[in-house]
């Protein structure tokens, strides 16, 4: 009779499971899920999660011909990571001509990189290092100075910006660009130079960083072609990180439509392999409410604009910037800024009409001061207009105080952190000091007050696009140099961490009911990772990649070693000189 009841059981529990019709099943994998509960396989049908168990067994009895079978071999399985703060459309146009030095420590491994791609870079073309990295992860502790950038590369130009502080260029750049003692930089930044009057090569943003933008739009770019090429080849590496959806927040120097094209030419081919949740950027100050007016015409929020994958490539709605005149610098090497005296006027005009047309928002904001005349604009439109009718997003919210963190959830705002201060931690030391860094951003009081909150990069040119780089800042409280900022009372744990990078940032683009979880009913959106995040030694987590990384239920990324049969090379890059073929 035990034998009969046992056979009934396991013929009820195959049946109830119902996997028939699998597309994938997953086994062999270490699952934790944000409510507690520990798994070691699931199946995947129609692009959704649709079973989770710890009986393997089970699953894999029901299986046909064509269900894909994954044996994870005791390999950590996460949902895919969502930056809901990356620029990845303005990356991707520009991926293939850039040296980036993530990962490097030491500047002299940094200036030999330059070296060696000076020597591959054809006449009239630039070697540029465009952010996502910080002197203080080097050994040396500093940045390059233009004799060394001279010395690395004596006939080809170069350009490495730092941040929106600062950047260095070489004496060819220098040439190149027509720069002398006279050149007048843009109100609020400089050309440094030297006690005889002679430029140094470095450009100082004090605070505007417009002499930084400036020089990235005077160097060469890539055709349409190069731009599609060098889209795909920056997905492929986002993908090779674990990330399967994002939230872009456009950026400056990139228009909509025209500089989204290589991107809209992906999706809609069938080719974007990951999920882009896009807000639109005005680029002319003076004229956001026509930009604006003029997309909302055409477009309406959470519009999908292509049809390959349900939710994957969307107009989400309005920023990071909406008002030119509301928006501080996060230069933490120069004194804060105030807002423009006409801030108030333009942001209310702006939100208003986000409001009307159900337009989700989300505005840059890097300081308490910022916020406070925002968060005062927004109460004042609340009175007529509620807030909380749309998702609303502050963006940075780096030494937003406690006060404002009450403000925000009562108006139903949420707040995008990033990793900036990974990047940017010792130089807000020296400015603020080490007590006011405990707390920049304030992470455990807005996830104690009940605020919304998700975990992004602010990738490309400010901080690393790699999520593992702010994960680990997240969990150890130290930026990549080292430092140690915040104690325990501001740091995550890491499925915390990893909750805030996956159904966090889902919240933000409106789609936590969608993804973000390794859950029944949700997208098949998963990351089979090189090692356990949940339990390898902190420095170690700057050194996590995916293995397998599964979109919409289809593998979009394989590495060659554990998964050969699933393994596709990456097509070279273009142009065939680009930095991206090693």
């Amino acid at each position: 009779m035990k034998y009969i009841a046992k056979t009934l059981t396991a013929i009820a529990g195959m049946l109830s499971l119902n996997v028939l019709s699998a597309d994938m099943i997953v086994h062999n994998a270490k699952i934790d899920t944000f409510d507690g509960k520990s798994y070691t396989a699931f199946s995947v049908t129609n692009g959704r999660f649709e079973h989770l168990t710890n009986d393997a067994a089970a699953l894999l009895a029901q299986k046909t011909d064509d269900t894909l079978v994954i044996d994870a071999k005791g390999r950590r399985v996460i949902p895919g990571m969502n930056d809901s703060h990356l620029h990845v459309v303005r990356g991707g146009r520009f991926y293939n001509l850039e040296t980036r030095w993530e990962g490097l420590t030491s500047l002299s491994e940094a200036l030999a990189l330059i070296k060696r791609n000076a020597a591959k870079a054809p006449a009239g073309q630039w070697v540029r290092v465009v952010g996502g990295w910080s002197p203080y992860q080097f050994a040396e502790k500093r940045m390059p100075t233009s004799d060394e950038l001279t010395a690395a590369a004596p006939d080809t130009p170069v350009f490495v910006l730092h941040l929106y502080s600062g950047g260095v260029l070489n004496r060819k750049a220098i040439e190149v660009l027509g720069l002398t003692a006279e050149t007048v930089a843009p109100k609020g930044s400089y050309y440094e130079k030297d006690a005889d009057g002679k430029l140094t090569g470095r450009l100082i943003a004090d605070p505007n960083p417009q002499i930084l933008y400036q020089t990235i739009a005077a160097l060469p770019q890539l055709s349409a072609a190069e731009q599609l090429n060098s889209s795909r080849q920056f997905y492929r590496r986002l993908l090779s990180l674990g990330l399967t959806s994002v939230v872009d927040a456009g950026g400056g120097g990139h228009a909509f439509p025209d500089d989204y094209q290589a991107s809209t030419t992906l999706a809609e081919t069938g080719e974007l392999p990951l999920r882009v949740a896009n807000f639109l950027f005005p680029q002319t100050p003076g004229k956001e409410m026509q930009s604006f007016e003029s997309w909302m015409q055409h477009y309406q929020a959470n519009q999908n604009l292509h049809l390959h994958m349900d939710n994957g490539y969307v107009i989400e709605g309005g920023g990071e910037l909406l008002a030119w005149k509301a928006s501080d610098y996060e230069n933490f090497r120069a004194a804060r800024p105030e807002l423009d005296k006409a801030a108030d006027a333009e942001l209310e005009q702006v939100v208003r009409l986000h409001l009307r047309q159900g337009w989700p928002f989300r505005i840059h904001a890097t300081y308490d001061e910022s916020i406070a005349r925002m968060l005062n604009v927004f109460e004042r439109i609340n009175k007529t207009q509620p807030l909380n009718t749309v998702r609303w997003i502050i963006d940075h919210a780096e030494t937003v105080s406690d006060a404002n963190l009450l403000r925000i959830k009562q108006l139903g705002g949420a707040i995008a952190v990033q990793g900036r201060m990974a990047f940017a931690g010792e130089d807000f030391v020296q400015r603020y000091g080490a007590g006011q860094a405990k707390r920049t951003p304030p992470l455990k009081k807005m996830l104690q007050l009940g605020i919304p909150v998700g975990l992004g990069t602010d990738g490309t040119r400010v901080a690393s696009f790699n999520p593992w780089a702010t994960y680990y800042w997240a969990v150890s409280g130290k930026t990549v140099g080292g430092y140690q900022l915040y104690g325990d009372d501001n740091r995550l744990d890491r499925l915390t961490a990893l909750q805030l990078f996956t159904a966090g940032s889902a919240y933000l683009s409106g789609e936590e009911q969608y993804k973000g979880q390794i859950k029944p009913g949700m997208y098949a959106d998963f990351a089979v990772l090189n090692q356990d995040i949940l339990t390898v030694p902190e420095q170690q987590l700057l050194h996590t990649r995916s293995e397998l990384t599964v979109v919409d239920g289809k593998v979009r990324y394989a590495s060659q070693t554990p998964f050969p049969a699933l393994y596709q090379a990456a097509e070279p890059a273009l142009p065939a000189w680009s930095p991206v073929n090693q």
